[in-house]
């Protein structure tokens, strides 16, 4: 049975680009019905994480968490950012759970210790049994306890990035905005089809590529390539565009870029 890490990104299930704290409800409900048939056709274990979107870009970046602990201001930014969070989590499961997936959430700041903003402790055995129950857990990005900083946020990207080394994963599979990674502006440039550590620096890539809190569009490449060092490979995807994520979890056709060794 195959093992595959889900990342739906915050972009592409939110209104983040118009900032405001609305879930697209029209495309999660869609890729939400790619990801059931998709279990349902194939032997497949998956693993949902899902990015933050405007519920926790906006207040992390307005109390400056993802500097960590620096003053009491900053603690009800704590407590405002695990609020939208848990609030877009609970849209993000019910809409799984309404298209037929058996998905049940999982709160990665009641399980996870950072340590200078990377996982330091974290009991993936609890999600590695979900996952043999046939649940599909799903998790996010969130601000959480650091043992060096006080707190510190968690991004989406690292988390997919631990699970799928930690559960053995086969491929994971990045879902965006656009059909995977360009040389420059999406719409304007060349797709690459492949990336690896051995020709991504000969590419310039387009600066609007979704800076936020977590280090952005350069921090999810390194992430990736890490990924693909431990062996994984990694397809970036649109989200935007019918069945792309559908292909890709039965592996039908191939879409978008792989990042791989």
């Amino acid at each position: 049975m195959r093992r595959i890490v889900v990342k739906l990104g915050g972009s592409v299930i939110t209104k983040k680009h118009e900032g405001v704290r609305e879930v697209d409800q029209k495309v999660l409900d869609i890729l939400s019905s790619e990801i059931s048939r998709a279990l349902k056709e194939s032997a497949l274990q998956v693993l949902i994480v899902h990015g933050a979107g405007p519920y926790g870009h906006v207040p992390a970046k307005k109390y400056g968490l993802a500097e960590g602990f620096k003053s009491v201001d900053q603690i009800p930014g704590i407590v405002e950012t695990r609020l939208g969070m848990e609030e877009l989590n609970r849209i993000v499961v019910s809409s799984l759970a309404n298209a037929g997936v058996n998905a049940v959430a999982f709160q990665p700041s009641a399980a996870i210790m950072l340590d200078d903003g990377r996982i330091n402790d974290f009991d993936v055995s609890i999600v590695r049994k979900m996952l043999e129950l046939r649940l599909v857990p799903v998790g996010y990005g969130d601000v959480l306890t650091d043992v060096r900083t006080g707190f510190k946020i968690l991004s989406g990207d690292q988390l997919t990035a631990y699970l799928a080394k930690m559960i053995g994963a086969d491929l994971v599979v990045m879902v965006g905005d656009y059909d995977g990674v360009f040389e420059g502006e999406p719409g304007e440039s060349e797709q690459i089809k492949e990336l690896t550590r051995g020709n991504i620096d000969s590419f310039e890539f387009g600066a609007g590529k979704g800076a936020d809190v977590t280090g952005g569009f350069k921090r999810k490449l390194e992430e990736l390539l890490e990924l693909a060092d431990a062996g994984i490979a990694t397809r970036i995807v649109s989200g935007r565009e019918k069945d792309f994520l559908y292909d890709s979890l039965v592996v039908r056709k191939e879409h978008g870029t792989l990042v791989k060794k």
